[in-house]
């Protein structure tokens, strides 16, 4: 199915500039997201809307910035010149109003590994970490496999619309939390915190002793309109009790370039995070093709994201009316963010377990299936957007088809 997706022939228009419509030559790719999974399942004809990834070319700023890299022929130690300064200090002003220094912003190879740093030396072996479920699996991985304890507080999900959970979040804390771990925009949910929740969720940090350590890597894919605040910018306590993960990888789709930003004001949450990487021995070098492609994106990228975000809400308008067509039952969070759409399988009665046989068996595509993702995701998939009209439509129509054949083989 993946080589006949490929043969189409679209080229780029006014309506889609960068050719998203375009399917790119997997000839002499290996990625996690389909050729992993094909070989996983043995099945040439899997489509694959699971792993968090684009199925675009990258902006043409960042292969311009790679070509430049490979044009100097030189691949060693990079050192970040005032430009990358200045691209992510102007990216978080430009879009967000949020002021940062020079001196806030460290790296790492990735979101995850900043975090674990940060857990290890913020916190002791026993010691609680909060955070809000249905989110992505590494979060409680993160938290077990340093020996500290994950306690979820689940999302309210109210007429389809998932919201902060307060009064669940007092009957978590105990004098063991230390560490709040915050997903915003928040994936899988879609969901852009708003300020006034923001502001109610660092009055509680700041009440109950727990720093906040923020994965915003989402924060570049939002939908038209839907205004962003980064939790560090809401005030000076709340930069000063809080540390701001964030990284070109999803929203520009550059996750193999192996390049994160640590941000925080505090002198000691900085020191912490020096520690961490002295441990690891991720603090000196890094990638000489993420940074350039770092400093790329958040300089020169602003019309592709737009054009992305555009073509992206068009995929979920038409994953919407196809499942209120064809499948009636299963419904749809409204995305604010993320190339995501959230979808609650749940009223057609399959456990987990079948629903998951269910789409790679019957329907022979890949999703995420939301009970990895904690307390809240039991009967949801998480289902990426970020493919081709073409790729979507055929999944739409595979799950749809297999759904069909299901119920006229039980009756």
């Amino acid at each position: 199915m993946t080589s006949k997706l490929s043969k189409n022939n679209f080229q780029t228009s006014v309506d889609d500039p960068y050719g998203f419509d375009t399917p790119i030559d997997r000839t002499y790719l290996s990625t996690k997201k389909w050729e992993a999974e094909i070989a996983r399942t043995n099945n040439p004809d899997l489509l694959c809307f699971g792993t968090a990834e684009m199925d675009f070319a990258a902006a043409p700023a960042i292969n311009q910035a790679m070509q430049r890299v490979v044009e100097n022929k030189h691949f060693g130690y990079p050192s970040k010149r005032d430009s990358y300064f200045d691209a992510v200090i102007e990216y978080f002003e430009r879009h967000f109003d949020w002021r940062i220094d020079k001196d806030w912003i460290s790296s790492n190879v990735g979101v995850y590994p900043a975090m674990q740093s940060l857990i290890e030396e913020l916190t002791e072996p026993g010691d609680e970490i909060l955070y809000q479920t249905p989110v992505h699996h590494v979060f409680e991985e993160l938290i077990t496999a340093s020996g500290r304890v994950a306690v979820p507080n689940q999302l309210l999900k109210r007429n389809g619309h998932y919201e902060m959970n307060f009064e669940d979040l007092a009957r978590c804390v105990t004098p063991r939390s230390k560490l709040f771990l915050l997903c915003s925009p928040h994936n899988p949910v879609g969901r852009v915190w708003r300020r006034e929740e923001l502001e109610q969720l660092n009055r509680f940090c700041l009440a109950h002793g727990l720093i906040v350590v923020t994965d915003e890597v989402y924060c570049g894919l939002l939908y038209k309109g839907v205004p962003f605040t980064p939790f560090a910018s809401l005030s000076d306590e709340a930069s000063l009790n809080s540390v701001t993960l964030v990284s070109a990888s999803k929203s520009f789709n550059t996750t193999g370039l192996k390049h994160a930003l640590m941000i925080a004001e505090s002198e000691h949450l900085q020191a912490a995070y020096s520690r961490g990487l002295k441990r690891s021995n991720l603090g000196y070098g890094g990638s000489i093709f993420g940074e350039a492609a770092t400093e790329a994106a958040f300089r020169d990228c602003d019309h592709w994201s737009e054009a992305l975000m555009h073509y992206i809400e068009g995929n979920f308008k038409r994953l919407k009316s196809k499942l209120a067509q064809d499948l009636p039952l299963v419904t749809a969070t409204q995305p604010e963010a993320t190339y995501f759409a959230w979808l609650d399988f749940s009223a057609l009665g399959l456990t987990d377990a079948a629903l998951q046989r269910f789409f790679e068996t019957e329907a022979q595509v890949n999703l995420v299936t939301g009970a990895s993702l904690g307390p809240g995701g039991e009967g949801h998939v998480r289902f990426n957007l970020a493919t081709t009209r073409a790729c979507l439509s055929e999944g739409l129509n595979r799950i749809s088809t297999a759904w069909r054949q299901r119920q006229t083989h039980d009756a």
